[in-house]
């Protein structure tokens, strides 16, 4: 699976790590209306011509589902261990590289593809099977929840990147 995790060239005050973007006003959890708010704001500003407030909006949602979802999987690691459902040490090792390549590809400050050996959004489904196998079904309709917004954002980070290499400008495409 490939990740492609950055925006061309994040905005100032745009945050570009999971620290930032807590302090940026971000919510420290998933929070989907958050990502909503995000990705309306940028759909408002490109009707209304305004690329640098839809880049603004973009990069801010999708930041922060990339963090969240580095998050979540860290809690399906730890669910895993705590369940004694098999070791969380893999599937750690997973979240680490998804970390390593969002923070890459944050530090290039442009769309880029890296190689994963996995599919976050399959962790991301099994975690919600797990949580519905709990009786945890609030927290597994959350993780649902933002594996489709991680899905629309490696969406829109491969029409980035599409655009770029076609010599278009992409900003405050998502």
């Amino acid at each position: 699976m490939l990740a492609a995790c950055a925006t061309q060239e994040p905005p100032s005050g745009t945050a570009s790590s999971p620290a930032a973007a807590t302090a940026s006003g971000a919510p420290p959890d998933w929070q989907p209306l958050y990502w909503d708010k995000a990705m309306r704001e940028a759909q408002q500003a490109r009707e209304h011509g305004d690329r640098a407030t839809a880049e603004r909006a973009c990069a801010r949602g999708i930041l922060y589902v990339q963090a969240q979802v580095i998050q979540v999987l860290r809690a399906y690691a730890d669910t895993l261990d705590q369940q004694r459902l098999g070791s969380g040490t893999p599937a750690r090792a997973r979240v680490q590289k998804l970390e390593q390549a969002r923070d890459e590809q944050a530090q290039a400050r442009r769309s880029g593809n890296t190689y994963l050996g996995f599919d976050p959004v399959a962790e991301l489904k099994a975690y919600a099977d797990l949580l519905s196998g709990l009786n945890r079904r609030p927290d597994a309709l959350a993780v649902e929840a933002l594996s489709s917004a991680y899905t629309f954002a490696q969406s829109a980070n491969l029409r980035r990147t599409t655009l770029q290499r076609e010599g278009k400008d992409p900003l405050g495409e998502c």
